[in-house]
């Protein structure tokens, strides 16, 4: 870089701490040399800070691991430290908790065999948003840098890189700590967790680079019937749940959309849909997001049989929620987006029926549209991702490799399901997103049945595009012409 861009870069960045003060500045900086400040005012275990490392081990009564925790308001914000597992500990976590009554708000827990981040959308609930396996030795410093932005969180922990997303991380986080588990009720004796050089920061970058978060104007939301948590399928104590939503000013029977979260199909939540969801009910829909078996409980064809179940539920309760039983469409985003056009693709399929309840009903749906899916699952592409020892995605949602069970990727491909009977079905991409989600031999299929297809490409947008304002917007202008034309109101 030549000395005249380094001056320009200086000036830019003093140019912007002029506008906003603070902006990449670091908000705390622990040396844990002497006692601790007020500011880390609760803890669980025996905790001491002296030559630059703040020590903890379980003592007394076993209730937890060690557990210290300071008062730290944040939203976006850099995490970073080092730690150690000594002996007999078996992981480190980093802690942001939400008020006192809203509880907990995301984990991030290093232990000897994986590393997970955990996020908590209502106080005592627990999504665990991502698992990578793999091992960290003990007795030797790991360094981890935690970055919050809206609502993804990137971690990395030593060389090692994780990315999760829920909504629920965008909440305001007001205390902070650091804990785990040091080897258990025996105290020091068993183990002890380590950490120092903790460092927090604001992010360097600036808000106008920053795409605005997704928003309802509250207009929008105070015109909707909000039914959340409604049952809809039972496997024998497991029941899964939906939200629902629809118009308050409403006359005459609505279509309905299904909406369905990605997450790879091994993480997610349902809340991830309920923006899309309430503002297609505003257009005139009845809406539902619903929840489904992820592949760390039930490996397909779990997902789809309770999305079509979901179907089934809404015809079967048609009446009772002022839903047209002959107009039903599906969307989603991701692994969402997949699922959104395996139901449209497969309808009659019996193995893919499962028996979620109201066999007497249909599922097939009247409309989709896949955002971010993937369509062809037998593709080459997929044939090497599942090939991966460590793929996260494939592997467990359709239990081996693609070179082992082609049948089973096959059936789970709406690419491989479709005839002449599907019903109308779009696609949509962010700019930015790889070019597999834009279907082009399912679409070249699609044409040659005569079904309406396109594809809807959201300039400047990646792959998760719902929690972006401006790409949100396009999303449900597009959505709303789509379903109008397909569904009508």
């Amino acid at each position: 870089m030549t000395f005249l861009r380094i001056a320009l870069a200086a000036c830019f960045f003093l140019h912007l701490e002029s506008v906003r003060a603070a902006e990449g500045k670091v908000i705390l900086e622990e040396t844990f040399t002497g006692d601790l400040s007020p500011e880390w005012y609760w803890g669980l275990g025996t905790w001491t800070a002296k030559g630059g490392v703040l020590r903890g081990y379980e003592s007394g009564e076993r209730r937890h691991g060690p557990l210290k925790v300071r008062k730290l308001p944040l939203r976006d914000a850099v995490i970073e430290c080092e730690f150690r597992l000594e002996r007999g500990a078996t992981f480190a976590g980093l802690i942001f908790n939400g008020s006192q009554e809203r509880g907990h708000i995301a984990h991030l827990v290093m232990s000897k065999d994986r590393i997970r981040v955990l996020a908590h959308p209502r106080k005592g609930e627990t999504v665990e948003l991502v698992t990578q396996e793999g091992s960290l030795a003990t007795d030797v410093w790991h360094r981890v840098r935690m970055e919050f932005d809206g609502d993804i969180v990137r971690a990395k922990i030593n060389d090692r890189e994780i990315t999760a997303a829920h909504p629920c991380l965008a909440e305001e986080k007001l205390t902070f700590g650091l804990g785990g588990e040091s080897g258990g009720p025996k105290g020091e004796e068993a183990g002890a967790l380590e950490f120092r050089g903790l460092k927090v920061s604001l992010p360097a970058a600036t808000t106008e680079n920053k795409p605005a978060p997704t928003k309802l104007p509250a207009e929008l939301v105070a015109s909707l019937e909000s039914l959340p948590g409604l049952p809809y399928a039972a496997y024998g104590e497991r029941e899964m749940l939906l939200d629902l939503y629809r118009p308050k000013e409403r006359r005459t029977p609505l279509p309905a959309i299904v909406c369905i979260h990605g997450g790879g199909w091994f993480k997610g939540d349902r809340s991830n849909m309920t923006n899309l969801a309430m503002a297609l009910a505003a257009r005139g829909y009845v809406t539902v997001a619903i929840s489904y078996r992820l592949s760390g409980e039930a490996k397909f064809p779990a997902a789809i049989q309770d999305a079509k179940a979901a179907v089934r539920w809404l015809r079967a309760n048609a009446a009772v929620h002022g839903i047209d039983p002959q107009k039903i469409g599906v969307t989603g985003l991701s692994a969402g987006g997949h699922l959104a056009a395996l139901l449209a693709t497969s309808g009659g399929v019996a193995a893919l029926e499962g028996e979620g309840g109201h066999a007497d009903q249909s599922s097939a749906v009247q409309a989709c549209l896949a955002m971010g899916a993937q369509s062809d699952l037998l593709s080459e592409r997929i044939a090497g991702l599942s090939a991966r020892p460590d793929d996260p995605f494939y592997r467990t949602f359709l239990g081996a490799p693609q070179s082992e069970a082609r049948d089973i990727y096959a059936m789970a491909s709406p690419r491989h399901q479709l005839d002449a009977s599907d019903p109308p079905l779009l696609f949509m991409s962010g700019e930015l997103d790889d070019a597999s989600t834009h279907a082009d031999e399912m679409r070249s299929d699609l044409e040659k049945l005569g079904i309406p297809t396109g594809l809807v490409l959201i300039p400047g947008a990646p792959h998760a595009f719902l929690g972006r304002q401006d790409a949100f917007e396009i999303c449900v202008e597009s959505s709303a012409a789509f379903f109008g034309k397909s569904l009508g109101r």
